[in-house]
């Protein structure tokens, strides 16, 4: 059987409209071997650092330990008393002291204010990260380096005063980070909406709680180099996803768009143009009939087409006709 068969029998397997009878007919999947999870030659000094029921004189003398990967098992644990952490936070490891910083059972201020100042960046980053870091850190963390563009813990619990705090900041880094939140109060909210710094456009663009109107709105006063963000808001409307397409500078708008459920069929043709946007826009419903048959003959292609829910039943049959016996086109 050919990798394009292989290719089709596969999203025929995985597509949600296949009649029963005809997946009682496709031929059996291949059984897998499960892969080996089995950990082998784990270094005993690793396993003692990470288990609970070593006892603290033991744990205190692996801090000294030669091995960078017992110390940054260490760091991980969830269970070790502050004077362990104060140890770890000066290993000459980076990421014994990144792993430090991520610990969300890190309390001790001071050790998260030590870390925020780190050399290394990756370490600054997990400060950042931590539930636990004090809201005047993050902002200067937020200011200094690149965070992310998730939404860190520290924000998500802020308080409502919290968030008016950081949204007057001049740095509009701090703004972006309570854009991308959710839940938040009505003028924070509409300020941030309304905020011209491209970096605070792209985290406010898909909340759910913009409408089509505000989303076209954005689209005009920012253009295309806000138009993947836009594209990923469950309520950016058809016209505008074409909008977008149609006047895209940048490839990842033609995958954001390929997998919007809204994007209409005319919009979808356009995606097809793209090397990656392709895939998703084959196995996108909206995608014309008579085209996904066509891409059935595309290798790269036919088995996104034939998990397509959208694909007629009459091809579903003539394609497990073709390939049910003697697993190969006829």
């Amino acid at each position: 059987m050919d990798e394009r068969a292989r290719d089709i029998l596969c999203g025929l397997r995985t597509n949600p409209a296949l009649p029963g009878h005809l997946r009682a007919l496709l031929p059996a999947r291949p059984v897998e071997t499960p892969p080996d999870t089995t950990w082998h030659d784990v270094d005993p000094d690793v396993a003692r650092a990470g288990a609970p029921a070593t006892p603290s004189d033991e744990v205190i003398a692996l801090l000294d330990h030669d091995n960078a990967l017992v110390r940054w098992t260490l760091a991980g644990r969830p269970d070790l008393p502050g004077e362990i952490h104060e140890r770890l936070a000066a290993d000459p490891v980076p990421g014994v002291r990144a792993d430090l910083a991520a610990n969300p059972v890190v309390v001790s201020a001071s050790i998260l204010r030590g870390l925020a100042n780190d050399e290394d960046a990756e370490v600054r980053r997990s400060v950042a990260h931590n539930p636990s870091v004090p809201l005047d850190v993050l902002i200067h963390l937020a200011c200094s380096i690149r965070i992310g563009p998730n939404l860190v813990p520290r924000v998500m619990t802020a308080t409502d005063d919290e968030l008016r705090l950081l949204t007057a900041s001049p740095s509009a880094r701090v703004r972006m980070l309570v854009a991308q939140r959710t839940a938040l109060p009505a003028d924070v909210f509409e300020l941030l909406v309304t905020d011209d710094d491209i970096r605070v456009a792209k985290g406010i663009a898909p909340h759910p709680a913009l409408s089509a109107d505000r989303l076209w709105a954005l689209a005009e006063r920012h253009g295309p180099s806000l138009f993947r963000r836009l594209a990923t808001n469950p309520h950016c409307d058809p016209d505008l996803l074409h909008h977008m397409t149609r006047n895209a500078t940048a490839r990842r708008t033609y995958r954001a768009v390929a997998e919007h459920v809204n994007t209409r069929g005319e919009t979808l043709l356009l995606c097809l143009g793209d090397d990656v946007a392709r895939r998703w826009a084959a196995a996108h419903p909206n995608l014309p009939a008579d085209v996904l048959a066509g891409l059935l003959e595309d290798p790269s292609l036919a088995g996104c087409a034939a998990a397509n829910p959208s694909l007629p039943v009459e091809v579903m049959e003539r394609l497990i006709a073709a390939y049910n016996h003697d697993g190969c086109a006829r």
